[in-house]
Formats: structure tokens, sequence, C-alpha cells
């Protein structure tokens, strides 16, 4: 867990989460020196930095405003954190039905190989956004609407890219 929680779990409250040790959660990477088809295969998580963590909380602000806050920064057990709020939601984890409905009527194609039935990895070519680590434990439904609460938002260049576009020409409907 890249977080510790602080604060009173109760619906409409806000909890602050510290970034714990050097971590700073995960970022997608494509290792180009994997030959492979299978996107499972070539798309790496690598440790995130603090800038790619805060690049996260802007892009998950455009799925969803005023998700996350930044609070500032502070050290935390002799490490640097970076302090966040969110509010605390009376929710349930979404189901994969759910998930595929809200991400499809936002514009977003599953990333995936045949491997897996339920895509974790969705991708938005109108506003280049790639999402990751999509699923029923990182979206919850609270008062009947989505909440991407623990995704992992970026915005592709480079081969991620390149290869992202190609998926999305390729699987277009």
């Amino acid at each position: 867990m890249e977080h510790a929680v602080f604060g009173e779990r109760q619906a409409g409250q806000f909890v602050f989460k510290a970034t714990k040790g050097p971590k700073f959660g995960f970022w997608p990477h494509l290792d180009e020196s994997v030959v492979s088809t299978r996107i499972d295969e070539f798309l790496v998580m690598r440790p995130a930095t603090p800038w790619q963590y805060l690049r996260r909380l802007v892009l998950l602000d455009s799925l969803y405003i005023d998700l996350n806050c930044l609070q500032g920064f502070t050290m935390l057990d002799g490490c640097f954190s970076i302090i966040t709020s969110q509010p605390w939601y009376n929710a349930r984890n979404a189901t994969w039905k759910e998930i595929k409905l809200w991400m499809t009527s936002r514009g977003f194609i599953p990333v995936r190989s045949d491997v897996y039935d339920d895509p974790t990895r969705w991708y938005q070519p109108e506003h280049n956004l790639a999402l990751f680590d999509v699923g029923e434990s990182n979206m919850v439904v609270s008062e009947g609407e989505i909440v991407p609460i623990d995704i992992i938002p970026m915005q592709p260049d480079g081969p991620l890219l390149d290869f992202l576009s190609d998926f999305a020409e390729k699987h277009a409907s």
C-alpha cells in the first residue's frame, strides 16, 4: 500500500493520505526490449516519481472533479511524503459490468490481450488519456455514481503512445 490513511472513515468526511517511504505508486512503462504481441508481456508497472504521482492527481481530477486535493509535503518516518485529502465514500466496489459501461460511455476502449476477460487498462484517443489498474477495488459506487478512487491515469508519449494509438485504430468500433 502506497499510502498511510488518517482521519475518520465516515461518509462525508475527508481522510488524509500520505505517501509512505520512497513510494509514490506505480507508473506504466513500455518495455521495448520485450518482443511479444501480447501487451501483458511488454507493459510493466514501475515505481512512480513524485512528479508522476502529482500528475496522476491532476489527471484523476479531470475524470472526477475534487476527488483529491493536494494538502502539502512533509517528512514522514524520515522520507519525503506527499499529503492529499480525499472524501470518504459510503460505497461498494463497482462490478465489471458497471466499470465497462462507465468507461465506454466516456469514449474509452479496453486495451488488452485475450488473456483476461475484464480489462484493467483503457485508452481514450480523443484526449490521449490512458487508465491503468482499473478494477473492482479501485472503482467504487457511491449514491449510484462510479468514483475512480485509485486508478492510474496518464497521457502517454513516445513508444507507449505509438502502441496505444495503433491499438485504438485497429480496435475502433
